[in-house]
């Protein structure tokens, strides 16, 4: 310490001393004082065991030090992130401060500490933002408190240990010295907590181990190094015929046979230093011979010499015996099973096949599907759905973990994808434990490639089941639903997504009992065709079900509504009856004519028929020719020259005219008589034609929708797929024009973009306003049609007129409700009258809602690629993200530009790659990349926070996460990894950490220089007054060397010859002109150092400055340093190169260690090459250390031949 009046001794000139530096003096008198205080309380943690105790002196010093009476730390639990002890002073335990402590432990302001990891100085809380509105907030206010510090304690890995506070009842910002030492005494804490909790891990531990060996059934034993005697033995209670401790031990116990043995083996162990593990024969108390399983392990001293050996032993006999009667079991059985003729074969619980009979040699190799890797791939697995199957659920896998399933799983050879092997497998175990496993394999291959054409034959028949005009359905052996075609969905009224997978009568309960229901069940029973016609339960009409058993026990069956052609069938019948009883029931017509066509009588039912009189008939006046349509006149003629020829016509079906002028449909039939006459029956078919014509039109309709799903199913673009249905639908009908009509109801429009229309009409694409065609009546979602606008009395006048002046005469309007609300109608119509028929509007209904769903499969389809644009995009313009996706194998699929800019490959060198190209060898050799994905599998998230390799080979640091990709399934897609390149910020955060190391020790060191200048100065100092002026003289240079350090931030460029003679006076080796009776300093002068290098450089110079003025050539009396510097023109640019000699030094003896704390020389030969570029070599020599540095300079610096 420097008195007042030392100081007054100093030059007039300095008698006026300036406030900056009276405050500079008086702080670095306090920090001296606060490190001598610090430098107690770490000899008295070194002895404290209580924790609590130790943190209560703690939070006294940090008072202390911060000039406070409150003060406070807690730390954070090993475990987790709670807070579980805390230690408060000065504060009132019932203040709402000391209970927030206790309850939460200030968790606010802890949090804001861990994240910016850095000392928190809240100068005044009310205006401290980031705390504002928190418990901590409220709690600090309520009890008074204004401003508060926190430090945090960290620990050697980084990881956050706790808080050391200290409050003020006044807005308080403590000095910067203060601050300082808080730092160093959170430091202090941070090495005793660490401390403290290792030393209680380590009594835990030798607890548990003393407590293993009581417990354990093994015996334990000590050997000496060289195994001829046993110091000590124990054993639990279980262990029985425990040895006694002997020299002799090896006679005593070992069998001869095994002695020859025991000693190879020992031999060996302790030539290799290496543990030994081995199984021998020993004689037990009562004679007999048991077997002992035995390993040791050697304990070396630190010259790595064994001082002795630590060892256990079990009885295996049992085990031993075991495996002799396994040897006689698995002899016989395999005997068995090389004459089966299938693949058998027993595995382990490592998948390795430990049997194997001549089939499964020839199938399969050494390990079972889930373990084995043919041309560098797993092999792939269906179930007998042909689903993949993920390889842990392949059946050797199952089996595995003790799963019992004899489900098998089809393989193909990747040697050879011909060929397929079907693979079941169950677990074998021994009480509860699983052992291995048996294998069963069968090649299966012609059974696949018959499987595989059958598919093909199934999707064929399956697209001609959804066009023919028959309902079908297919069910499994259960009699659950497999497959409904889109008529009986029809017919039903059910959408098929409801019933498949159900069983049929859960479905339809009320047709338990009916004849369809005995129908199935004698088909099932017999598996023989049945067919039927009968009322359906269900449909509430007649069916005509055609039952057909299949292979797999199922049934398909084929149904559809006879109804009318029941009702035919029951008119033919009816007529046919009255065919034979014509004469006298009177039922069927029959008729009586001459060979020229006049008819002479007829029966009441044909008079009925036509609508004529018997008085019509006598008077003569009607025949055939007259009854019968012009169309028809030629085959009435031929059937009247067969009759005539050969005395019967071939029955007939053609139209006749009845008295009103209708045609009806006959089928005549007749036969000439003895007398010359004919004789004709005349049968009513009409309705028959009538049904067969509504089949045509059905067939006709199903045709015509076959051809507009054709033509739609291709089209992407919403308004090509209303302009094509319009197309189809026009042309069809033979139509003026047809279009689709969007109902825009924000615009309140019609919108028509695409219509169709014959060459002569005009077009309708356009959009209409709401009420230019108003249309309520379309809201009840009925179909509207006008067959002649001129003249349909419920036409609106007013849409009359419209129609009209459009050239608008017929036309059918299909309106479109969806949701409750009109979305669109369909629009077919010509300029002249037509009669639509059921059929036309029928179709155009058909149309509409077919083209409704084709344009919202087209817009959602649209969507979808407008988002996947949308991701694509995305994924182009993040250049600092590497996004990319893998398959479930980890083989990259996608490479987006962001992956190349981050990681340097293209996408063409990238994808089909495995991920581990860009990890670091490090995680490659430990298999990290694929635990990355085994956890996203399992986990749903893997985070990927490491160093990463790119292409150019320079390592980035990646911050992200692996995530899988699922469709809905169980099973993911692939994966997607999504990464971050903070390299920079990295870099920074390493920089930073050496700072703070660098800063520390720095200020250590810094301390020993002003101790060591002092005591050296006071030994060649003869006065106080001689003391206070050289001691001042040498403080004033070290505090310049400081000064040149703080310049680094102005920009300015700090010269070498400058630095070095700072350093040196600073450490009283030369005078302020650089002189030094032992010190020599030879280079040119001016050479600029770069402003980033100045700071590590100068920490390198001064602790070589350090050192020599410690222990080396500045320390004893013979020692000489000689420092040489020149610059040097390389390949790397302008160098300059600095030569530390040291002489006349007493040097520690060879095996002795060196002095000092390694720091320097760790900073000379790491940190200068790593920052700076720097070549360095550090060498402890017999009289002295040398040292060369080479690193680059200013850029400004240009070598003397270069101005030549």
């Amino acid at each position: 310490m420097i008195d007042d009046d030392a100081r007054r001794q100093e030059p007039d000139t300095m008698s006026a001393v300036p406030d900056d530096t009276m405050q500079d003096n008086a702080a670095l008198r306090d920090e001296l004082s606060g490190m001598r205080r610090l430098h107690a309380l770490q000899v008295s943690l070194a002895a404290q065991a209580d924790a609590r105790i130790a943190l209560q002196e703690i939070t006294a010093l940090a008072c202390a030090f911060a000039r406070t009476d409150c003060g406070c730390v807690q730390l954070v639990s090993a475990h987790n992130s709670e807070m579980e002890l805390r230690v408060y002073r000065g504060h009132d335990e019932r203040s709402a401060f000391v209970q927030q402590l206790l309850k939460d432990g200030f968790q606010a302001t802890c949090d804001t500490v861990r994240r910016e990891r850095r000392q928190l100085v809240i100068e005044d809380i009310e205006t401290f933002t980031p705390l504002k509105g928190t418990p901590d907030y409220e709690a600090a206010l309520c009890s008074g408190i204004r401003a508060a510090q926190f430090t945090p304690l960290f620990n050697r890995a980084g990881g956050l240990l706790g808080l050391l506070g200290t409050q003020f009842t006044v807005p308080y910002r403590p000095a910067e010295h203060e601050l300082r030492l808080l730092e160093l005494l959170a430091w202090t804490a941070a090495d005793y907590i660490e401390r403290h909790r290792a030393e209680l891990a380590l009594r835990t531990s030798e607890s548990r181990l003393a407590a293993l060996s009581a417990a354990s059934s093994e015996v334990h034993y000590r050997m000496s190094a060289d195994w001829d005697e046993m110091h000590q033995l124990t054993a639990g209670e279980r262990a029985a015929d425990a040895m006694a401790t002997s020299r002799s031990w090896i006679m005593d116990y070992i069998t001869a046979e095994d002695q020859a043995l025991v000693r190879s083996r020992i031999g060996a162990g302790i030539r290799a230093r290496s543990a030994i593990v081995f199984e021998h024969r020993v004689r037990r108390a009562d004679g007999s011979i048991a077997w002992m399983a035995t390993k040791a392990v050697p304990a070396l001293d630190a010259d790595g010499r064994i001082t002795e050996w630590f060892g256990a032993g079990a009885d295996v006999t049992a085990r031993k015996q075991a495996e002799e009667h396994l040897r006689e079991s698995e002899a016989r059985l395999t005997y068995v099973l090389d004459q089966v003729p299938i693949g058998i074969g027993l595995f382990d619980t490592q998948g390795r096949f430990t049997y194997r009979n001549p089939q499964l040699r020839e199938q399969l190799a050494e390990r079972v599907p889930s373990r084995e890797s043919v041309q560098e791939q797993p092999r792939a697995g269906v179930d007998q759905q042909g689903q993949a199957v993920a390889i842990q659920e392949f059946p050797c896998a199952r089996a595995l973990r003790g799963e019992d399933t004899t489900v098998p799983v089809d393989f193909v050879d990747p040697r050879d994808t011909q060929r397929w092997l079907r693979i079941t497998a169950v677990a074998l175990r021994e009480e509860d434990r699983v052992t291995g496993g048996v294998a069963v394999v069968q090649d299966v291959t012609v059974q696949r490639q018959v499987q595989t054409e059958v598919g093909a034959l199934a999707e064929r028949n399956r697209d001609i089941l959804e066009s023919i005009s028959d309902a079908f359905y297919g069910v499994d052996a259960q009699g659950r639903f497999t497959y409904i075609n889109q008529k009986a969905e029809l017919l039903w009224g059910r959408a098929r997504d409801q019933l498949l997978g159900n069983l049929l009568w859960e479905q339809f309960p009320d047709s338990i009992g009916s004849l369809p229901y005995q129908a199935h069940v004698r088909a099932a029973q017999t598996r023989q065709v049945v067919r039927l016609e009968a009322l359906s339960p269900a449909l509430g009409y007649w069916v005509d079900t055609s039952i057909y058993p299949t292979n797999d026990g199922g049934m398909s069956v084929y149904f559809r509504d006879i109804s009318d052609k029941k009702r035919a069938d029951a008119r033919l019948r009816a007529s046919e009856e009255r065919f034979r009883t014509a004469l006298t029931i009177e039922t069927v017509g029959a008729t009586y004519f001459d060979m020229g066509g006049r008819l002479t009588d007829a029966n009441d039912t044909f008079l009925k028929m036509s609508g004529y009189s018997r008085a019509d008939v006598e008077a003569g006046t009607l025949s055939w020719q007259a009854l019968t349509p012009p169309g028809a006149r030629d085959l009435c003629e031929r059937a009247f020259e067969e009759l005539r020829t050969k005395g019967s016509a071939t029955p007939y079906e053609r139209q006749y005219l009845c008295k009103d002028g209708t045609r009806r449909w006959a089928l005549f039939a007749s036969k000439r008589l003895p007398d010359g006459t004919g004789f004709e029956f005349v049968l009513d078919i009409t309705d028959r034609k009538l049904t067969e014509a509504a089949l045509r039109e059905v067939q006709d309709r199903n045709a015509f929708l076959l051809k507009l799903s054709d033509a739609l199913r291709p089209l992407p673009d919403p308004a090509a797929i209303q302009g094509e249905a319009a197309r189809v639908l026009g042309e069809h009908l033979n139509a003026g024009r047809a279009y689709y009509v969007e109902v825009d109801a924000r615009a309140q429009q019609y919108v028509v973009e695409r219509d169709w229309h014959q060459p002569d009409e005009t077009s309708h694409a356009r959009r209409f306003a709401l009420t230019d065609w108003p249309m309520p009546w379309l809201l009840d979602a009925q179909t509207w049609v006008v067959r002649d606008a001129a003249t349909d009395p419920a036409l609106p006048d007013d849409q009359r007129a419209a129609y009209l002046d459009n050239q608008i005469a017929a036309l059918i309007v299909v309106p479109l409700i969806k949701g409750g609300r009109l979305v669109a109608t369909f629009v077919v119509n010509q300029r002249s009258a037509r009669n639509w028929n059921a059929a036309e509007i029928r179709l155009a209904e058909e149309t509409a809602e077919r083209t409704w769903a084709a344009l919202e499969r087209a817009r959602a389809q649209g969507a979808l690629l407008e988002s996947e644009e949308r991701y694509r995009v995305i994924l182009e313009s993040a250049l600092d993200y590497a996004i990319f996706t893998t398959d479930t194998r980890g083989h990259i699929q996608t490479w987006p530009p962001g992956a190349e800019a981050v990681f340097g490959w293209t996408a063409e060198e990238a994808i089909g790659q495995h991920i581990a190209m860009t990890f670091v060898a490090e995680d490659r050799l430990t298999g990290v990349p694929q635990r990355e994905i085994e956890q996203a599998h399992y986990t749903g998230g893997a985070p990927n926070v490491r160093w990463h390799q790119c292409k150019d080979g320079r390592h980035v640091f990646i911050e992200g996460a692996t995530r899988p990709l699922r469709n809905g399934s169980a099973e993911p897609l692939g994966y997607l990894k999504i990464g971050q390149d903070v390299t920079r910020r990295r870099q920074w955060e390493d920089r930073q950490q050496v700072l703070l190391a660098e800063l520390q020790h720095r200020t250590r060191n810094l301390m020993g220089v002003v101790r060591v200048v002092f005591n050296r100065t006071q030994r060649s100092s003869k006065t106080i007054a001689e003391l206070a002026l050289i001691y001042n003289d040498r403080l004033d240079a070290l505090a310049r060397v400081q000064g040149l350090l703080s310049r680094l931030n102005d920009g300015d460029r700090i010269l070498f010859d400058e630095l070095i003679r700072v350093e040196l006076s600073a450490m009283g080796a030369i005078d302020a002109q650089g002189q030094g009776d032992r010190v020599t300093l030879d280079g040119p002068a001016g050479v600029r150092l770069r402003s980033s290098t100045v700071q590590t450089f100068a920490l390198a110079l001064h602790e070589l400055a350090t050192n020599a003025n410690k222990y080396g050539a500045l320390a004893q009396a013979g020692g000489q340093l000689r420092v040489r510097w020149h610059l040097l023109g390389t390949a790397k640019g302008i160098r300059l190169r600095i030569e530390w000699s040291e002489t006349g030094v007493h040097m520690p003896a060879p095996g002795e260690a060196a002095q000092g704390s390694g720091y320097g020389r760790e900073l000379i030969e790491r940190a200068l090459p790593y920052q700076l570029q720097a070549e360095t070599t550090y060498v402890l020599g017999p009289d002295g250390v040398r040292c060369t540095i080479e690193l680059p300079v200013s850029e400004s610096m240009r070598l003397e031949s270069d101005d030549g």
